[in-house]
């Protein structure tokens, strides 16, 4: 049941504008629905003539009081491109050094886009974001595989910036955890 609420809730994140929403630094809190709530960092860049859009975001679904939450991210377009069921991710504090203090967990294939909606690694990497902006660090870097025979791009690198996630966060998760 919790697989089917969280794939409805992610349909909805892709499908939905927003009808509230609060900024935290670059992290932007929405409800798009009553019953769905995200915090989302999104950023755009040139890629091959084009502007393309990136995107992580943590997704609350509360319908029947379930609040089972998320995490989502969408590489920018086109960059993605895997048929594995496991994506392993690799989340840095630094981009050219990894640390035993860094993240490593395992995400599901979405097609477009890749999530977990394990509640440890969920809370693992708020905990891993959170962390990080205390400690100073202005941006994580997330590294995940594409397949090996999808072409001369073998793994995809995004950056995002972590500047507003702790009060953000918080405030997703009190609003995550009030009763509809």
């Amino acid at each position: 049941m919790r697989r089917f609420l969280l794939s409805t809730a992610i349909a909805l994140y892709f499908s939905v504008s927003a009808i509230a929403a609060d900024r935290y630094g670059e992290w932007l809190l929405e409800q798009p629905r009553s019953s769905v709530l995200t915090l989302s960092f999104k950023q755009s860049a040139p890629l091959t003539n084009k502007i393309a859009t990136s995107e992580l975001g943590f997704i609350c679904d509360q319908r029947d009081n379930s609040k089972n939450v998320a995490v989502l991210l969408i590489p920018f377009d086109g960059t993605f491109e895997n048929k594995r069921g496991a994506i392993p991710v690799l989340i840095q504090k630094n981009s050219d050094q990894f640390d035993s203090s860094d993240l490593s967990q395992k995400w599901k294939n979405g097609t477009e886009y890749i999530y977990s909606a394990s509640e440890v690694d969920v809370d693992e990497l708020a905990s891993f974001l959170k962390a990080s902006e205390t400690n100073g660090v202005k941006s994580v870097h997330f590294y995940f595989p594409n397949d090996p025979d999808s072409g001369p791009q073998i793994s995809n690198h995004i950056a995002i910036n972590i500047s507003g996630f702790s009060d953000g966060f918080r405030a997703f998760q009190m609003a995550c955890d009030k009763s509809q």
